[in-house]
């Protein structure tokens, strides 16, 4: 009876502290709500350098400071990130960084910009981009018809077509040349003692 009972208080115990858990956040993270941040840019081409500063803000439009912010440019396949490791806003909830002025752009220049809020404490992440035209123009050639390593299998280099139908023919050759060695095994008679 007694282990029933200790069992019972167990489950109980189980069962709160994952209510607990599940439905009360405010009491796990020690916080109400988190709150949307308001995030402001600015660009200044005027001088040799190009530079973006952001204002952070609150709902009510007072200043934040030390809010980290991750600068990115959008590149093919990933983020290109901008600025140093750690970008914090000042007292007046302020953050001005350098743009590089060789980033290559699209076909007319154009980059995309985006500025991020993450994992903060107090603040909701949150994503800006924006589309500057800061990048050098990117000039695409087209490739239809001529042999190149990334061109489809008909405009494949020469080279590289002998080279691997000959590592084909080659791999072949040694295996059938292993079956016909295992034929000829096979039909050696058995000496006889």
């Amino acid at each position: 009876m007694k282990i029933k009972k200790r069992i019972y208080s167990q489950v109980l115990k189980i069962v709160f502290l994952t209510g607990l858990l599940f439905f009360n956040n405010s009491i796990i993270y020690g916080q109400e709500e988190m709150e949307d941040a308001i995030v402001s840019l600015s660009f200044s081409d005027e001088t040799e350098t190009k530079t973006i500063t952001a204002t952070v803000t609150d709902q009510s439009g007072i200043p934040i400071e030390e809010v980290e912010l991750n600068f990115y440019v959008q590149r093919t396949f990933s983020l290109l990130p901008l600025g140093d490791g750690f970008n914090e806003t000042d007292e007046n909830g302020e953050l001005e960084i350098e743009f590089p002025n060789d980033l290559p752009g699209d076909a007319e220049g154009n980059v995309t910009i985006i500025v991020k809020i993450i994992e903060h404490d107090l603040y909701n992440d949150l994503t800006i981009e924006t589309i500057k035209k800061w990048g050098i123009p990117t000039i695409i050639s087209d490739t239809k018809g001529e042999r190149s390593l990334w061109a489809a299998a008909a405009n494949a280099p020469i080279t590289l077509i002998i080279t691997v139908s000959g590592m084909i023919l080659v791999i072949w050759f040694i295996i059938l040349y292993i079956i016909f060695n295992f034929y000829k095994i096979s039909k050696i008679k058995p000496l006889k003692l």
